[in-house]
């Protein structure tokens, strides 16, 4: 064949598709018989069934002619299925099979399940055709657990099939339940290749890299991810030892390969299975189509290129893109931000074009009274060409580059504002970047990442020697307060959270400008510096706090002295021994008996019927609730007690542990209450500690005035005397 057939089927070129085809049929070939039905079905693909009829008829008679029965048979298998046939060729086929199988003791069994003996239809060829993949040497695949196997032995007498599985088990079927449950593979499915093919397939790992990419997409329905290829290949196919170089080739090969479709990212690639086959290229190109206007066209061109990983690929999709910018450059219809998109695409990979770059960065950053716009600079369709473009701005702005940008320099968008910076430091113009300071530093909400380049720039030493440089600690005032800031934020904005963790790596470094800025700092500046931290709550890096927390303590270690708080104060719960026994126990039978218990009323009551007007088991339900919160709010409380028999009771002051006596002093009556845990009882005048009569009483001493609440209304009493009861 001079021409390719399948291309001139797909291609609907049907004049030299017959010329080309009337040429095969006077030499016809077994070995091109896939090549053949492939033709046939791009026809029938395309509603063009009585040419792909009279196409095949004369192929299958023309193979017949030459005694190639299987290949003539196997073509005639395929234009049944598309339904490509007539009452004379399906004798035919018919016929074809019958001199192929008719030796096999099987056959007959077969034939007869067809109803090839009641005549050669095209129903009777198609179930032929399914049966016959039940028999020796064909591969089976279960889907629920056996795997694949390859049919070894059809007993006709029982009709038993016997398959040895992949796994080594080798077992016998009775066909109906083959026939049911297990599904033929095709010759060229990977899972059946597996098992027959297994040189032709690390052949193709060899020299058809992408070809086994495709065979594995096959199994999943077309699409398939890296892992899942490597899941299907590496080990049985591939050696582990050789997937990393197998997978390099065959990812670049697959950029290449017309019949795949390459997605998501160069590390973690999809891989989509197209209908036809169609190149990197003119996937691109088709592509492009789809966009309206020149920067996403050259969005578009920048992911194809990452994506091409073969030289020529690259190449031909960079030629593509010096086309295109080049049009847009002559029509002079798309905007200066997009021209500059493509332009700078281009620089960044060794192309020039008729304009050079940075003229268009001035035509786009430069105002007709010779200002500069910062904004524009986000007109730029990437971060790349954002960042590419800063770089050309000595080529744009000429050797005075530096001081117009400088001069507005916080009004850069974020993208590039730290860009802009380095270059300016770079060019050894930090100094005209240092009047902001006194501008911006009052308001670190407002100008977050401007506040921190000057602050690297100052840790830097950049503007050391200069006399308006300001002083460390009010530099590291202002970062603390930024810090701050950025704390509250660091949720809901990402550029936030990243910029604190810059921050803190600023100043908490080795060297970082948190110990310059506390270095000999005063006793007013440090409390300034302990009150940001403390309202900047416990989400503040830790690290920035434990420094000055270290420089308090070396310094003025008074500042971080905290009053004593009494031990009933604290966050625990007090109890003695006694009453942490009694309520172990009331958890242990809690947690034993009751809920055991109501969890069997549970199942009985489930057990009476319809739940819905089952009043048993919606109280059931309810106490459930009640005793799971009940265990839960014990355990709870148990974990966080503490034992008052352990704490330092004062002998002259009431406390937990200590029993008080005092005067009415309205009836001259005498009474006291012993002060204990909220498990140690309610009688012989025994109170809880958290009570609130209680409460009036904590810290007293003999002779203070207390007020005591009773059932009519509070009374004041005066404290007799305390005692210590444990």
């Amino acid at each position: 064949m001079t021409q390719d057939i399948v291309h001139l089927a797909r291609s609907l070129q049907l004049d030299a598709l017959e010329t080309e085809w009337a040429a095969a049929v006077q030499a016809p070939r077994a070995d091109q018989a896939d090549r053949y039905a492939a033709a046939i079905d791009h026809l029938c693909d395309r509603d063009m069934t009585s040419k792909a009829l009279s196409l095949a008829s004369a192929m299958i008679e023309a193979l017949a002619n030459k005694s190639e029965n299987a290949a003539a048979m196997e073509l005639g298998f395929r234009v049944v299925r598309r339904n490509a046939h007539y009452e004379a060729l399906t004798k035919l086929i018919g016929e074809l099979i019958e001199k192929h199988y008719g030796s096999e003791e099987w056959y007959p069994v077969l034939a007869k399940r067809a109803g090839l003996n009641e005549g050669s239809t095209a129903a009777a060829i198609t179930e032929f055709d399914r049966l016959r993949r039940y028999t020796r040497g064909h591969i089976v695949y279960h889907g629920a657990g056996w795997g694949e196997g390859a049919v070894e032995d059809f007993e006709v007498e029982t009709q038993e099939v016997t398959v040895q599985f992949a796994t080594g088990r080798r077992s016998p079927f009775p066909l109906d339940t083959l026939l049911t449950s297990f599904k033929p593979l095709e010759h060229d499915d990977l899972r059946a290749m597996k098992l027959q093919k297994m040189d032709q397939l690390r052949a193709e790992a060899e020299n058809q890299p992408s070809m086994l990419i495709r065979r594995a997409a096959a199994l999943y329905r077309g699409e398939i991810t890296s892992q899942q290829v490597k899941n299907e290949i590496a080990g049985s196919v591939v050696p582990d030892k050789s997937w990393a170089s197998y997978w390099k080739r065959a990812r670049a090969e697959a950029t290449k390969d017309p019949w795949l479709k390459v997605e998501g990212s160069r590390t973690r690639p999809t891989f989509l299975l197209r209908d036809k086959p169609v190149g990197l290229l003119e996937e691109a190109t088709a592509a492009l189509h789809h966009q309206n206007d020149l920067g996403q066209r050259i969005g578009v061109l920048r992911d194809y290129l990452a994506r091409g990983q073969d030289a020529e690929i690259r190449t031909q999709i960079l030629d593509l893109a010096t086309t295109i910018v080049e049009q847009a450059i002559n029509e002079k219809q798309a905007s200066h931000a997009h021209i500059l998109d493509g332009l700078l695409f281009l620089e960044e990979h060794d192309r020039s074009a008729s304009v050079p770059a940075a003229q268009e960065v001035r035509e786009l950053l430069l105002k007709a009274d010779g200002s500069l716009d910062c904004a524009a600079i986000d007109r730029l369709a990437t971060q790349e060409s954002r960042e590419h473009a800063v770089a050309l701005l000595p080529k744009a702005l000429g050797n005075d580059w530096a001081e117009p940008c400088a001069t507005v320099w916080t009004d850069w968008p974020n993208s590039v504002v730290e860009v802009v910076v380095d270059q300016i430091a770079a060019a050894g113009k930090a100094l005209l970047l240092l009047p902001a300071w006194d501008r911006i530093a009052p308001y670190p909400r407002r100008f977050p990442l401007p506040l921190y380049l000057l602050g690297k720039l100052y840790a830097e030493g950049a503007f050391a020697g200069d006399e308006r440089r300001p002083e460390p600690v009010a530099v590291g005032r202002v970062l603390l307060h930024l810090g701050r800031i950025l704390t509250e934020d660091r949720k809901k904005n990402l550029l936030h959270s990243r910029l604190l963790n810059r921050l803190t790596s600023l100043m908490a470094g080795k060297r970082g400008l948190l110990h310059v800025a506390l270095d000999g700092i005063g006793r007013e500046d440090i409390m300034q510096y302990h009150g940001i931290i403390a309202r900047a709550g416990e989400d503040f890096p830790q690290e920035i706090g434990d420094i000055v927390d270290r420089a308090i303590l070396a310094t003025y270690p008074e500042l971080l002295t905290e009053p004593e708080v009494p031990f009933w104060e604290r966050d625990v719960l007090l109890t003695t021994s006694a009453g942490l026994q009694r309520i172990k126990e009331e958890y242990r039978i809690l947690v034993d008996d009751k809920i055991p218990a109501n969890s069997k009323a549970i199942g009985a009551a489930a057990s009476l019927g319809d739940l819905s007007e089952n009043s048993e088991w919606e109280a059931a339900m309810e106490e459930q609730r009640n005793l799971t919160s009940r265990a839960q709010d014990m355990d709870q409380q148990i974990k966080s007690a503490k034992l008052i028999e352990d704490q330092e009771i004062p002998d002259d002051k009431v406390a937990p542990g200590t029993k008080v006596t005092f005067v009415n002093e309205e009836t001259g009556e005498v009474d006291h209450y012993r002060v204990l845990g909220p498990w140690d009882g309610d009688t012989d005048g025994t109170i809880n500690y958290k009570a609130p009569a209680a409460q009036g009483l904590l810290g007293k001493s003999v002779g203070d005035t207390a007020k005591v609440p009773t059932p009519t209304g509070p009374v004041q009493v005066t404290i007799q005397s305390i005692e210590r009861i444990i």
